[in-house]
């Protein structure tokens, strides 16, 4: 089977099913799990579990075409100086590693997805891709990827097949794997229509200037934050501010504020002895009873019961 020069530093560790095999992939500010699924000769699937801001390598070009499909979290990728993508959700993005990122991160700190690795010039010879008439070549020209990335929007009846997928890579079947990325690659060479793309990308200027507003609303939890004056103090107009901060983070300022304040919580709940009140405060929740109703919000159930829980 083909590899990724991608990987190439990586140690492989043999799955259970002689077709997986487990990367042990190396992240310098958190955690990363990566399996490889070989499905076809020159077509592989790589799910991809991590828990950090980044898993970006200076990739050199290799003759691959990647279709990268996000589960959970936020992907943000940037081909050039100038323009950033985003996948949320549901979200896909086709790419060459003939014109490889130069810049990749999670903007909300974890990422769970997977990739259709196609090594066009291995899969040639496979009947099964011959035929259903699955040509990377094809799909290369159908989506331009000689120059362009296309990022589409999440898609009800793709979304349906990914689930699937995923559903059954605990006990991997490779025959059910294989019916799965066929169907996956039939409707990406053949059913174009059924993509929305998102043409929306973000300046390298804009994105900077908007993760520093995000710095200083991580930074000052306990006081709300007026945005207008953020915006002004970072050359931004509010419109573009709030724009920017959801196709960056997946949702409004304040709402990625609790959020992000609720996990924080949830983390000293398990790591430390505050009382849930002091916790509130800082926070920024003077009420007690109005932290544990945002709390449940976002984490599901009450702080108490968290804590019990997880101790």
């Amino acid at each position: 089977m083909e590899k990724l020069n991608y990987l190439r530093q990586d140690k492989k560790i043999p799955g259970k099913e002689s077709f997986v095999t487990y990367v042990d992939f190396q992240v310098k500010d958190g955690t990363a799990d990566m399996w490889l699924y070989d499905i076809f000769p020159g077509v592989q699937l790589m799910v991809v579990d991590f828990s950090s801001e980044s898993c970006f390598r200076s990739g050199e070009k290799q003759n691959v075409i990647g279709i990268n499909h996000c589960r959970k979290g936020r992907f943000e990728c940037a081909f050039d100086s100038r323009n950033y993508l985003y996948l949320g959700e549901g979200d896909i993005t086709l790419n060459s590693q003939m014109h490889p990122p130069i810049a990749s991160s999670f903007p909300l700190n974890y990422f769970y997805g997977s990739t259709i690795i196609l090594f066009p010039e291995v899969m040639k010879d496979v009947p099964e891709l011959q035929a259903f008439q699955i040509s990377a070549e094809a799909i290369t020209e159908k989506y331009s990827l000689e120059s362009r990335s296309p990022v589409f929007r999440r898609n009800a009846e793709i979304e349906h097949v990914y689930q699937e997928l995923y559903t059954h890579l605990d006990r991997p079947s490779l025959p059910f794997l294989r019916l799965k990325i066929l169907e996956l690659l039939y409707h990406f060479q053949f059913r174009q229509t059924l993509f929305e793309e998102n043409q929306h990308y973000i300046s390298g200027v804009t994105v900077k200037r908007i993760k520093h507003v995000r710095e200083h609303l991580v930074q000052d939890m306990e006081h709300r934050t007026n945005l207008k004056e953020l915006a002004l103090e970072h050359n931004l107009s509010l419109t573009q501010l709030k724009d920017g901060f959801r196709q960056i983070y997946g949702e409004s300022p304040y709402a990625y504020l609790r959020s992000y304040k609720m996990h924080r919580a949830a983390q000293l709940l398990r790591q430390s002895d505050k009382k849930i009140s002091e916790i509130a405060l800082e926070m920024g929740y003077q009420n007690p009873s109005k932290f544990s109703e945002a709390f449940h919000a976002v984490i599901g159930c009450r702080p108490s019961a968290y804590r019990k829980e997880k101790k």
